[in-house]
């Protein structure tokens, strides 16, 4: 079966999620993705306990997640030999994707000037914390703090408490922008034959990710600025109903928008009537939120979800990851996969999210080992077993 990326070469010097995570997408439609990693230790999310631990071999379940339909190819860069050799992969390369610190892989050799010299004809992507160039150029980039610095984690939380997002939501956002925007150079290259230089950060990305809260926040000037919730509403601008409630059994449902007086006869708590008005629900909303709350801990999360659906309410079950990996829609979007990884056997990984009537994504290559496909790659581009030796010591 033909793949969509089919014949797309991508050397990938990334690391940790935003980069790996895109790369992963680009080698799930088909792109043959060569990771370059250190010979000694690889990428160094490789080593991340995940709830304090690592799997069996070593290789985290952070760098499990990011890092499919790869192959490994372990290098010292330092190394003349090997420098030569990811020159020469890369005279036929479509793409490059890095995220080291800006500045850092070009004094390596490596930098764009160096693989336009190669193949004038590539497509560079960088992905750094806040940019290729500005007053923020020589910061740490890392997800909280881009959270942080786009104003994310104080839209966040409860009234006192501004909360980061438990997910790395800002490597996330910039994955899928960074292969957004590899996939429209490869168009724009495949229409003219140009290459060129993207550049993809964490902080650009995030705030491109609350488009609609600057937007609102640009047009209206909102003061206080966006107050958070005692209640612990799910956003600053959400009035009652809108949140999260506790049930009998100790379990939560969420409720989304609601008129008041619908609210009212369907939990039987007719003083919410009275906010029918959402400007003065939105200004009561932590004494809303306290009724509502008082009547939905009568009963369990089942019957709550099942009553509020059968009259067409927003509502939904919380749910923990156990409940997810039974939930029956994630099994009907086949969601959860399993590979046969070289090491550990048989691991569950989280599929593609999307869905092709005639190229589906294909889940064909475990994450590797590290250096598992050096000398395979080194011989398809023309390498003896003695160059490869000296490449690869």
């Amino acid at each position: 079966m033909q793949r969509i990326l089919e014949g797309i070469k991508i050397l990938d010097f990334t690391q940790y999620k935003a980069g790996p995570m895109g790369t992963q997408i680009l080698g799930d439609l088909g792109a043959n993705v060569i990771k370059v990693e250190r010979d000694k230790g690889g990428d160094l999310e490789r080593s991340f306990k995940t709830f304090g631990k690592l799997t069996q071999e070593g290789d985290s379940p952070f760098f499990l997640a990011m890092n499919r339909n790869k192959r490994s190819l372990g290098l010292n860069l330092k190394n003349p030999a090997a420098k030569e050799a990811v020159y020469r992969i890369a005279r036929d390369a479509d793409v490059v994707v890095q995220n080291f610190r800006p500045g850092v892989l070009a004094k390596l050799g490596f930098g764009y000037e160096d693989f336009k010299k190669i193949n004038p004809g590539i497509i560079y992507c960088s992905n750094s914390g806040y940019g290729l160039t500005g007053p923020y150029v020589s910061r740490p980039g890392q997800d909280m703090l881009a959270q942080a610095m786009s104003g994310l984690i104080m839209m966040n939380g409860r009234e006192d408490s501004p909360t980061p997002v438990a997910t790395s939501v800002a490597d996330g956002a910039t994955s899928l922008y960074l292969t957004i925007a590899i996939l429209g150079a490869l168009y724009h290259k495949k229409c003219t034959g140009e290459g060129q230089e993207l550049d993809v950060d964490l902080l650009s990305c995030l705030l491109a990710f609350q488009q609609e809260e600057l937007t609102a926040y640009l047009n209206l000037r909102p003061t206080p600025e966006f107050k958070r919730a005692g209640s612990g509403l799910a956003a600053p601008w959400n009035g009652a109903p809108y949140g999260a409630y506790k049930t009998s059994d100790g379990r939560y449902i969420v409720i989304g928008v609601v008129p008041m007086d619908k609210m009212a006869d369907l939990i039987g708590a007719p003083e919410l009537a009275g906010y029918t008005d959402t400007e003065l629900a939105f200004e009561h909303r932590d004494k809303l939120w306290e009724i509502i709350q008082g009547k939905i801990l009568l009963n369990t999360q089942e019957h709550w979800v099942e009553y509020m659906l059968s009259f067409d309410v927003w509502c939904a079950p919380v749910n923990s990851y156990a409940e997810v990996v039974k939930d029956p829609q994630v099994a009907h979007n086949r969601m959860l996969h399993r590979m046969e990884h070289p090491a550990l056997g048989e691991i569950g990984v989280v599929a593609a999210p999307f869905r092709y009537s005639s190229t589906p994504a294909q889940y064909l290559q475990a994450p590797p080992l590290i250096g598992e496909h050096s000398e395979q790659i080194l011989q398809e581009h023309g390498y003896t077993d003695d160059e490869i030796s000296r490449i690869l010591n």
